[in-house]
């Protein structure tokens, strides 16, 4: 069932975004088909239970964007969305940007994207990640182990869609005893498997198991380079073509009319926020002590809801621009370009932006989409 996957053409690379599937329904669908108008070639949603914001930092004061989103923990089900956006559309490839086994077993994410696959014409992404702890341990699922999870569920999925008929397997967290799949995906083709990978291991097992790598935390090129080198040895080692596996990027940026207001953006409140998720070696990097202590893991560790008002007033307050001024893209469309081009020198194939401008405020909404738009066709050309 295995089939050919969509690859950057020879002008440029292929762009997508990031999409947050809110309510009403019809406003996520718009969203998908707004970026297939706009041109994206993919749409990504993320799928979470818990935001990165927590209640008491989420206020007016902070940013005018509360007044459209009023809370910072809405989600709906990504998948549902995929086959709706799927419906509407024609071309964008639609995916989970990532979702993970610990909330979702195997068996049942095997045939969730055969299913998106029919809806979607063959255009389904099945994202992956090893999860987070704020979509985890806060409803009472455990998170330890989750790579050797995520390793193993992988194994399954690819026997379910695979075997000719029923399979048996005797794993660590999942047995199987004559299971079956016969559900078909559309024309045969199993839909792609991204991991969002970024230690050792999970890169290993990004390089045996799947078609694409979309990892989304911060990071230069030289560090992007060196990551994708070690994903595809591992591909090379298990006897599987390298060059197969499409070397994405989920990166999070911050788009505007000039490079002023781009700084203004980023020494935002929710910039400030948003800067907890990041890991303790990212504020290294900029001279700075994590506020949540050394060694904090930021988004694999981070549960917003886990600290108290006066804890994250503490926190946010050792936020500096420096943080994110390097590893953030930011500024106007060129420099947005000028940002990924030694990405792309370093093989990265399909860059997805996460526009994080508008947490500075609705003002910023339209002007970051618009500067955003004219980076992603800068680059696809």
């Amino acid at each position: 069932m295995r089939g050919p996957l969509v690859k950057g053409s020879a002008l440029g690379i292929k762009v997508g975004t990031s999409l947050s599937p809110l309510p009403p329904l019809e406003l996520s669908i718009a969203q998908g088909v707004g970026a297939e108008a706009s041109g994206y070639d993919s749409a990504w949603f993320p799928d979470h239970l818990m935001g990165w914001f927590p209640r008491s930092l989420w206020t007016p004061e902070a940013s005018s964007i509360v007044a459209l989103l009023p809370s910072p923990h809405l989600y709906l089900d990504p998948t549902i969305v995929i086959a709706l956006v799927g419906q509407a559309t024609q071309h964008v490839l639609l995916g989970t940007g990532v979702t993970d086994v610990i909330r979702r077993a195997p068996a049942e994410v095997a045939r969730a994207f055969v299913t998106l696959s029919h809806a979607t014409q063959g255009r389904a992404q099945l994202g992956l990640g090893a999860g987070e702890r704020l979509n985890t341990e806060p409803y009472g699922l455990d998170f330890r182990k989750q790579v050797s999870r995520l390793e193993e569920a992988l194994h399954v999925i690819r026997l379910l869609w695979e075997a000719p008929g029923p399979v048996s397997f005797d794993g660590r967290f999942w047995k199987l005893d004559r299971a079956v799949l016969d559900l078909e995906p559309y024309q045969r083709v199993d839909p792609p498997i991204w991991l969002g990978a970024h230690g050792p291991r999970m890169l290993e097992i990004t390089g045996r198991y799947a078609d694409g790598w979309l990892p989304s935390y911060p990071m230069d090129a030289a560090d992007y380079g060196e990551r994708l080198e070690a994903v595809r040895s591992a591909a090379a080692g298990a006897g599987r073509d390298p060059s197969a596996i499409i070397a994405g990027y989920h990166a999070f940026v911050v788009p505007a009319e000039d490079h002023e207001t781009a700084h203004h953006m980023l020494g935002s409140p929710l910039a400030g926020a948003m800067s907890l998720v990041a890991a303790a070696s990212a504020w290294e990097r900029a001279g700075r002590r994590h506020p949540l202590g050394d060694g904090f893991e930021g988004l694999r560790d981070y549960v917003p809801e886990w600290y108290t008002p006066d804890e994250l007033e503490a926190a946010t307050a050792a936020y500096d621009v420096d943080v994110f001024h390097d590893i953030v893209a930011h500024g106007t469309a060129a420099e947005l370009v000028a940002h990924f081009e030694p990405f792309v020198d370093a093989g990265m194939e399909h860059l997805v932006f996460s526009n994080v401008g508008p947490l500075a405020g609705v003002e910023f909404l339209g002007p970051s989409s618009s500067t955003l738009k004219e980076a992603a066709a800068l680059l696809r050309a």
